[in-house]
């Protein structure tokens, strides 16, 4: 995994800690505002992820997108990844202009982020629309019961996946 030297190098008021993030949704809510959120690794930011951001954004006043860690990344998409650590894929989110918050989510699952953060929206990419995954299941039911509403964005998907698939074949 690719590491800074300089942690502190890569800082933006756009990344939250958890507990920041619910007072700042919380006030967010008071004043009107609707809250999106997005859930993911976005190892290797890339042109799809940009314009799912951008797409997603469109669905609220507010974006919030919650970086999963290090370790979950690591258990999901299997060896050697990700690519870079949780705190430089956050900085790379933030860097965003459709993108309002960022926060490292310490969370196995999406659901229990949903549960802390009560978006009005949760936002998915297309591939998940009719994804009949317990994962997917259980991040509708979870968006359902704090009465938010599922979305989803209808952009083209590229694949962190696809793309190092791509380098390992192609670039010699």
């Amino acid at each position: 995994m690719i590491k800074s030297k300089n942690p502190k190098d890569y800082y933006s008021e756009k990344i939250k800690t958890e507990s920041e993030i619910v007072k700042v949704v919380n006030k967010l809510k008071k004043d009107s505002k609707k809250i999106g959120l997005c859930v993911g690794g976005y190892d290797l930011l890339h042109p799809g992820h940009m314009k799912h951001f951008s797409s997603a954004k469109s669905f609220c006043d507010v974006l919030i997108v919650a970086i999963t860690t290090d370790e979950f990344n690591s258990k999901r998409k299997g060896t050697g990844r990700p690519i870079y650590e949780e705190w430089l894929r956050a900085y790379s989110v933030s860097q965003l202009e459709s993108v309002d918050f960022v926060f490292l989510s310490y969370y196995p699952s999406a659901v229990d982020i949903i549960k802390t953060i009560k978006p009005h929206y949760y936002i998915k990419g297309p591939d998940y629309v009719k994804k009949q995954t317990l994962g997917i299941i259980s991040e509708r039911e979870a968006i359902a019961a704090i009465g938010g509403e599922m979305r989803y964005t209808f952009d083209e998907k590229l694949s962190t996946s696809e793309i190092i698939e791509y380098i390992k074949r192609e670039i010699r």
